[in-house]
């Protein structure tokens, strides 16, 4: 029996109250929901829901861009209730964390002790590097409720951030003894062996030219500080001080190379470097090698760095190198890179430059495991560069490393293999 069109027009009435009941429902009825709110937008509904379950909805199915429209419409249709905002600011924050903390500020003018908006508030402080800023807010909640569950949970997410990671670790199995079932710690505890203070490396090399080869060995360690800043300390030896011609230019193997260095790096935005090497010679005087580097994310999938190296000492080792490129982020796991090398330095035809294109592949996998592989290829010497390197981790905190490169000009073949351990 087909339907009159009394039926079909009364099926199809816009009746906000019954969206909202049938939204609440799990799992939610989306075909009806759908015909419901597809009636009351025809008939031009100024009521603040209908958008907002559409951009819930448009959220759950993951299209983030229609999601954000219709709830910047609901909130415009009621700026003053907080349920519109709520929902706005949360599917800002991935990709718009700016425009989320207007909103969640715009709602604690009105309420300071909104809630849910203090929480959204402290994750954008938190994504956006504003660690105190958040430290703050959790510490107010707490004042408050010193049991609230998602404050401490936000504390040890700082801590983690802090690289203190059995202090993160206590902190959130005391929000499971108090809450077992609560999934933000279970799931914090599986990221917390991801984070490490202390890194300390030792490994031994092997150079080989056509000039001969040489035995290398020594050590290096990693200080993190802070959330943002992190010290190098390392110092290795050659056996044999081989003359080496490669894609960054002539250098001589040093009998001893002492390494300092200081490292400021704020995730996802920006990160600056200064290192030091003083580098001895049995026979040659000794050179110094000063280089700083600069790297930002123009957006969060295409990164730029730029490094300079000045070597200086005697007049032989006088010179620079400049390295410029780009990183492309196309996964979690998965990054690709090209970038260009500038050598120039008094030894080598009166500091004429030497140009080399290098582009790398990175897979970063479970555990902080670490692929590295790539090619360079020098035009004004002929050189074609290949190089690898990886990080392997076997326990929780030892990793093994290993690398290797070869130069044609002068078979110019190195490689190294290590131990990393981390704490």
């Amino acid at each position: 029996m087909s339907s009159t069109p009394w039926a079909v027009e009364a099926q199809q009435a816009c009746d906000v109250d019954e969206a909202q009941r049938l939204f609440g429902e799990q799992p939610k009825p989306l075909p009806r929901l759908r015909e419901l709110l597809a009636a009351c937008e025809r008939a031009g509904s100024r009521d603040y829901r209908v958008y907002m379950f559409l951009g819930v909805m448009a959220r759950d199915a993951g299209d983030r861009t229609e999601a954000i429209a219709q709830l910047r419409r609901a909130y415009e249709l009621a700026p003053t209730e907080p349920n519109p905002a709520l929902e706005l600011a949360f599917t800002l924050e991935p990709k718009h964390a700016s425009q989320a903390a207007q909103v969640y500020r715009a709602l604690l003018a009105r309420d300071p002790d909104d809630r849910a908006a203090l929480l959204g508030l402290a994750r954008v402080d938190r994504s956006q590097q504003r660690l105190e800023d958040a430290r703050l807010i959790y510490e107010r909640m707490l004042k408050k409720d010193p049991w609230d569950a998602d404050a401490l949970n936000g504390l040890a997410w700082l801590q983690l951030a802090n690289r203190n990671r059995e202090k993160a670790r206590s902190e959130f199995e005391t929000v499971l003894a108090k809450d077992p079932n609560n999934d933000e710690a279970k799931y914090a505890l599986t990221k917390v062996n991801d984070v490490y203070k202390y890194v300390f490396d030792t490994s031994g090399a092997y150079v080989s030219t056509t000039n001969g080869n040489s035995w290398g060995f020594g050590a290096s360690a990693l200080i993190g500080l802070d959330a943002f800043n992190t010290i190098e300390i390392g110092e290795y030896h050659f056996t044999n001080e081989l003359v080496t011609v490669s894609s960054i230019g002539l250098a001589v193997l040093p009998s001893n190379d002492v390494r300092l260095g200081f490292y400021h790096a704020v995730p996802t935005f920006y990160n600056l470097s200064l290192t030091y090497d003083y580098r001895t010679h049995a026979t040659l005087p000794s050179e110094h090698w000063i280089e700083g580097g600069v790297g930002f994310y123009v957006t969060d999938r295409i990164k730029c760095f730029g490094t300079y190296r000045q070597a200086f000492g005697a007049t032989q080792w006088n010179g620079r190198l400049i390295r410029t490129g780009l990183g492309l982020i196309l996964s979690d796991s998965w990054e690709v890179g090209p970038s260009v090398f500038s050598s120039a330095q008094g030894i080598f035809n009166n500091y004429q430059n030497i140009f080399s294109w290098v582009f790398d592949v990175t897979y970063r996998g479970p555990e902080n495991l670490l692929v590295v592989f790539g090619v360079g290829y020098s035009p004004m010497i002929n050189n074609v560069d290949l190089h690898a390197r990886a990080i392997v981790p076997v326990t929780e905190r030892f990793g093994v490393t290993g690398s290797i490169a070869y130069n044609s000009i002068n078979a110019d073949t190195r490689a190294t293999a290590g131990l990393r351990i981390n704490w």
